[in-house]
């Protein structure tokens, strides 16, 4: 019997465009520069050590300004590094019909400055009272301990969570952790696995 849902947060919770993002930073590269910067960043150690908490906001600044030379101050590094969300039309809806229902849980990779933008802007986060984030437990997905530490937070065993995220490999994660697991594929198809099995 599920007891508590968990929720990825990007791309489930809330949208994502990344695309804005390196568009701003690499305006003036050309199209085949960019992809080869964009191939380094996302190789670069750097992105994991900020996303478990292993370095902290203003030396991630710092080495990204350095190493791939962004023009930016500070503020507006924070800025435009958070400008990426938008809302998931219908998410807000399904959370509110679940509280009450089950514990609600939140598992999200991600960093200080993106969870800090989130928590604030969007209320859809009041409903998640003990988030589990990267940069707190120090892993990610699909890490067994992630998960683990997930069904920690919402005080239930795993065999007792449905966890739901858009990421193929995090789903499996969660299976082999002993969670029922759903991969998001929008609102409506969401809506409808959570209706046949009797959550919604």
């Amino acid at each position: 019997m599920i007891q508590a849902v968990i929720f990825d947060l990007g791309r489930v919770l809330v949208q994502v465009n990344t695309q804005k993002l390196w568009a701003f930073f690499f305006e003036h590269y050309t199209e085949g520069d960019v992809q080869q910067v964009l191939g380094r960043i996302m190789a670069d150690p750097i992105m994991m050590q900020y996303s478990i908490g292993c370095i902290q906001t203003r030396e991630f600044y710092q080495k990204l300004h350095d190493d791939y030379r962004l023009d930016l101050s500070y503020e507006e590094f924070v800025f435009r590094w958070c400008d990426i969300f938008a809302p998931m039309e219908g998410m807000d809806s399904i959370v509110a019909q679940l509280s009450g229902k089950v514990r609600l849980g939140l598992l999200s990779d991600t960093d200080p400055l993106h969870w800090d933008f989130i928590r604030r802007h969007y209320p859809l986060m009041q409903y998640f009272p003990k988030p589990t984030l990267s940069f707190q437990i120090g892993s990610v997905k699909p890490s067994r301990d992630s998960y683990l530490a997930a069904a920690g937070h919402v005080g239930v065993p795993p065999e007792a969570c449905l966890f739901i995220d858009d990421l193929q490999k995090n789903v499996d994660g969660a299976r082999t952790a002993g969670m029922t697991a759903l991969r998001f594929e929008g609102v409506q198809r969401l809506q409808n696995d959570l209706a046949e099995i009797h959550l919604l």
